[in-house]
């Protein structure tokens, strides 16, 4: 009870006192915590999405036939599985896109009397029954898909399926848990005649025992697989899973600035109720009980930032969702994200996020209030003067915390332990720990070095700002590490970013070569995988403007048993006519090999990296026709995917997999032909009766650039929130000195200065902060920046990313943040204002 009527004496009034440094805090912690589950919610929903797409309809089947090709294939060979197996289900699976409301959709050709046995609905007892089979282009829609987009039975939607569009007919609204929002139920047979799929499947859903799944694969022919639906989920999941840490890491980081503004605000409690603990010692209260009362304190406001943090947590949630989602469709494979709800578990790690990030926060405000001794509660800095002693050990323990990490991440990177780059998040966090024990005599000897032209600048404000700041040394440098921190995250993402850019646009002109590019309109990913109409190429191919159509194939292929993708281009054509915009003699020897009649093939970095194969080696690639072996001729970035690419002239599609149909084409005009005029006359040809997207070269550079900036939108976010956090954690620094400064302020003002000095030397003190952070930070940036793009990104994507600094860029950030931080000094010069002297020299 004791205990509980300090708390609310010491902890809750001045809560409720300072009500503007409590909203601070509760705000900063509220954006960091925020933006780390909104993120989380988004990808665990990209991943929601491909666990609902594997399982298909019922939760019960636990096996799946598919053609590692990853297309359809001859239905005939579902008898045979039948006969094994009678719990099996066939289905057929396209991806649809309706361009009125830009959503994707999965359509699904089921038997329907299975289907709705696995829905839970009774056929007999369904109106729509008859219908259902008389009505070719019938569908059943979910009832939360016509509530989002007030759709009603018999309404027709058109949405782009293959290259061509497709009007379908709502039949009924059905309201099952078992599926997707964005899903689509036909009839297979149906399906196949309305898609002109007759005669195909896409998979074969079972639900059967080990045993049995063995029998089935030896009646399999070669390029069908039998697989656990787990196992399919876990290889897809793995795809976006370095996509998904990266993200959720460098929002982590934000959350570290969070830490440090937390740790001011105890800071400052423990500073305005120095008195209160010494009064509270004196009449023999233990320091437990102090440790406690702060304790709690930093508890009460990481909760309550989490609190709030879940609220604008759901508001990141939305707009985490749409980039994800855009950015996974684009780079592995289409998906679809409806939902976006933050789910109790995410409020629960949020709570506990907020309880860790208080507990860090409030540990060393706490001990050192515990440590407060009567004598000493009318002495101002006496933390400062605890701290001094320790100063040459928080540099040797920072040195030790740098080098360790460079050490560990260096080893991610000749070793790579583990599937994703582990070690190298644990070296960027010694670093930036080592870098803030460092950072207060980094400070300490900046503000040596800057003491003689301050106070040649600004004389008598310079020398009392840096004598000021030379005594709370340790107190600067947490405001210091919290722009440090925000500033080396700007750097390393920018410098990231700006580099990843440079790259892209050098692989653009290399591989971007046709006048002209063709695809379905109804894939929104780098690359398709249904084909696209043979009359469409035939009808291209006939304009006299056209002098050679490339066309190019997709393929899942599997290579040590991961999926990857299998790129069949037409090397000839290729070669023949890509010159005129890119030409290089070792990239033309690469292609001349593929053309020639040796099995080659080239492969991205990523394989490199992740199989130790490099040119010279033979890779062997499971096809209809038995197992090939191919020999590596070339290994280069491909940055139009992460799963790993394998590059191959079309000559070994025919022969190996049986195939000569393109997913996508490429065309290649006469000298001096307009291609704008070309590319209209053949929309105005194509369009009636087919819905491809036309692209000019220029337009498909700058559309590919489009998908980078708008992959890395989130990214943009985390470092406006890092500069929000860091301003607050500034001005929660600068308070902090007004607080402990009352009496020595209203000296000077009794003494005939005048507020506007005062308000100098604030403004003067979080420039100080201001400029050193940004130069720790562009020492911390640069270092960052270097294990993002060698060490995580090799490991994670497989992508070669040559280092450029963004000059231009990082000079207007760096001036913004600075900017930033010197608003923070005008605050608590207002609040230094409200300060009556009367009742301080009265007490002096």
């Amino acid at each position: 009870m004791q205990i509980l009527k300090l708390i609310k004496l010491l902890v809750i009034k001045n809560m409720k006192e300072e009500k503007f440094l409590t909203f601070l805090s509760v705000i900063g912690i509220a954006l960091g915590v925020g933006l780390f589950v909104g993120v989380k919610v988004a990808s665990d929903q990209a991943i929601s999405s491909f666990e609902s797409s594997i399982k298909g309809l019922s939760p019960y089947e636990n096996y799946e036939i598919y053609d590692i090709g990853g297309i359809d294939f001859d239905e005939t060979i579902y008898k045979d599985v039948r006969i094994i197996e009678e719990e099996s289900f066939p289905v057929l699976k396209t991806f649809g896109y309706i361009p009125e409301i830009k959503e994707t959709i999965d359509i699904y050709g089921l038997y329907s009397v299975k289907a709705l046995r696995y829905l839970n609905i009774a056929p007999e007892k369904i109106p729509y029954r008859e219908e259902f089979y008389k009505e070719i282009n019938g569908v059943l829609i979910t009832r939360k898909f016509a509530d989002t987009y007030s759709l009603k039975k018999n309404d027709i939607i058109t949405p782009l399926v293959y290259d061509r569009q497709y009007p379908l007919k709502i039949l009924d609204i059905i309201d099952t848990e078992s599926l997707n929002e964005n899903t689509l139920i036909m009839d297979i047979g149906d399906f196949q005649e309305y898609f002109k799929r007759y005669g195909y499947l896409t998979r074969i859903d079972l639900h059967t025992d080990d045993e049995t799944a063995d029998k089935i694969q030896n009646k399999l022919p070669s390029h069908l697989k039998i697989q656990k639906k787990e196992d399919i989920f876990r290889n897809q999941k793995s795809l976006i899973a370095s996509f998904r840490y990266n993200l959720q890491f460098i929002s982590l980081v934000a959350i570290l600035v969070g830490i440090f503004l937390l740790y001011n605000t105890i800071f400052i409690s423990v500073v305005k109720r120095r008195t209160e603990i010494g009064i509270l010692r004196g009449i023999g209260a233990d320091r437990k009980t102090v440790i406690i009362l702060f304790t709690v304190q930093g508890i009460f406001l990481g909760i309550s930032g989490s609190l709030l943090g879940i609220l604008f947590g759901q508001l990141t949630a939305y707009f985490s969702v749409v980039a994800v989602e855009k950015t996974i469709s684009t780079m592995y494979s289409t998906i679809s994200i409806s939902d976006y709800i933050i789910t109790g578990r995410d409020v629960i790690m949020a709570l506990l996020l907020g309880l860790i990030i208080s507990l860090i926060a409030s540990t060393i405000p706490a001990y050192e209030a515990s440590k407060i001794r009567p004598n000493e509660s009318i002495r101002e800095g006496s933390f400062e003067y605890k701290f001094r002693k320790y100063k040459k050990i928080f540099s040797l323990a920072g040195i030790v915390f740098i080098i360790s990490g460079i050490i560990i991440s260096y080893l991610d990177y000749i070793y790579t332990p583990f599937e994703f780059p582990v070690l190298a998040y644990l070296g960027i966090l010694f670093i930036i720990a080592g870098f803030t024990f460092i950072s207060p005599l980094y400070l300490s000897l900046l503000l040596s070095l800057i003491k003689r032209p301050s106070e040649k600048i600004f004389r008598a404000i310079g020398r009392i700002t840096l004598a000021d700041m030379q005594g709370n040394i340790y107190r600067f440098s947490v405001a210091l590490m919290s722009v440090a921190i925000s500033s080396s995250l700007i750097i390393a993402l920018f410098t990231l970013i700006f580099s990843f850019r440079n790259s892209l646009r050098g692989w653009i002109n290399q591989y971007i070569t046709a006048d002209v590019y063709i695809k379905p309109a109804s894939c929104k990913s780098n690359y398709c995988f249904y084909p696209i109409s043979e009359e469409v190429i035939d009808i291209v191919r006939n304009f006299p403007e056209v002098t050679g159509v490339d066309k190019f194939r997709a393929l899942y292929i599997e290579l040590n048993g991961r999926k990857v993708i299998a790129g069949f281009a037409d090397i000839k054509v290729k070669r023949k006519y890509s010159a005129k915009r890119y030409f290089e003699r070792e990239y033309d020897a690469i292609l001349k090999e593929m053309e020639g009649e040796e099995k080659v093939a080239g492969i991205s970095d990523y394989l490199s990296i992740k199989y130790g194969l490099k040119k010279g080696d033979f890779i062997e690639l499971d096809t209809p026709e038995g197992r090939q072996s191919f020999r590596i001729n070339d290994v280069s970035s491909s940055y139009s995917t992460t799963s790993g690419f394998v590059y191959i002239d079309r000559k070994w599609l025919k022969k190996f997999w049986g195939l000569d149909d393109a997913t996508q084409f490429s065309v290649y005009v006469k000298e001096g032909v307009n291609i704008d005029a070309f590319i209209q006359k053949l929309k105005e040809r194509l369009s009636p009766y087919y819905a491809v997207e036309i692209w000019n070269n220029q337009g498909l550079r700058d559309k590919i650039m489009d998908i980078f900036n708008k992959s890395f939108a989130i990214t943009y976010a985390i470092e406006f929130i890092s500069i929000i956090v860091s301003l607050i954690g500034v001005i929660n620094t600068l308070l902090a000195l007004v607080f402990e400064r009352k009496r020595e302020i209203s000296i000077i003002r009794y003494l005939g200065g005048k507020w506007q000095q005062i308000q100098q030397t604030l403004i003067l003190s979080a420039a100080v902060v201001g400029i050193t952070g940004i130069l720790l930070g562009m020492l911390l940036g640069p270092l960052m920046s270097i294990i993002f793009m060698h060490v995580v990104n090799k490991i994670s994507f497989g992508w070669k990313i040559n280092f450029s600094l963004p000059y231009f860029y990082l000079s207007i950030v760096t001036v913004i943040l600075f900017l930033t931080t010197l608003f923070a000094g005008f605050l608590p010069s207002k609040v230094a204002r409200k300060i009556d002297p009367k009742r301080f020299i009265s007490f002096e």
